[in-house]
């Protein structure tokens, strides 16, 4: 019975992912989510309680899936530098793998929607990037810059990099994908 349950939650989280890829938040009203997800309405609301809630659980879901992602390759025994270009790969290469999640996520961390509760999650999630962040800036890897600017700068040139390839629908080759990272790196290394 609670597989069922588990099944129903994903599916809403699912149906929300691809119907706010093709339209936005403002034109997926929770009628269409449960269309598409194949559910009754009162189900969604079993598991969240509006609209605003059932975003901020996917956007923590997304996260969670892409960190998985990112961290399920070790590269701990590596230097500093070499791990944070590995996670830069992983990065790009699941947002290519991964379009409507990169859309998703693109459109709502600038959102009034996201709550102060969802950022922290998302912090805590991506704990081991912000620590390894930090030990680059303790070691003199990175300029001195804030953190969360080092960040941005990272993450945005890696999702123009991903677009990029999405938009010309290109295969990422390895080479080319480690010129573009170290090309990303020279951003910020010291």
């Amino acid at each position: 019975m609670k597989e069922a349950l588990v099944d129903k939650r994903s599916a809403a989280l699912k149906a929300t992912l691809a119907l706010i890829s093709e339209q936005g938040f403002h034109g997926t009203p929770m009628s269409q989510i449960a269309e598409r997800a194949n559910i009754g309405i009162g189900t969604i609301y079993r598991y969240f309680k509006n609209k605003e809630d059932l975003i901020n659980a996917l956007y923590i879901e997304v996260k969670k899936r892409m960190a998985e992602h990112i961290f399920n390759h070790s590269f701990k025994d590596t230097p500093v530098e070499a791990q944070l270009k590995q996670y830069l790969i992983q990065f790009i290469r699941f947002s290519i793998e991964h379009p409507q999640e990169l859309n998703f996520t693109e459109q709502y961390e600038n959102s009034p929607l996201i709550t102060e509760e969802t950022r922290a999650e998302a912090m805590r999630v991506l704990e081991p990037l912000m620590t390894l962040f930090q030990r680059a800036v303790e070691q003199r890897l990175l300029k001195a810059m804030p953190i969360e600017m080092l960040v941005a700068m990272l993450g945005g040139s890696a999702i123009a990099l991903a677009k990029l390839y999405l938009s010309d629908q290109k295969r990422l080759d390895e080479h080319t994908l480690e010129a573009g990272v170290s090309a990303i790196w020279d951003l910020i290394k010291k």
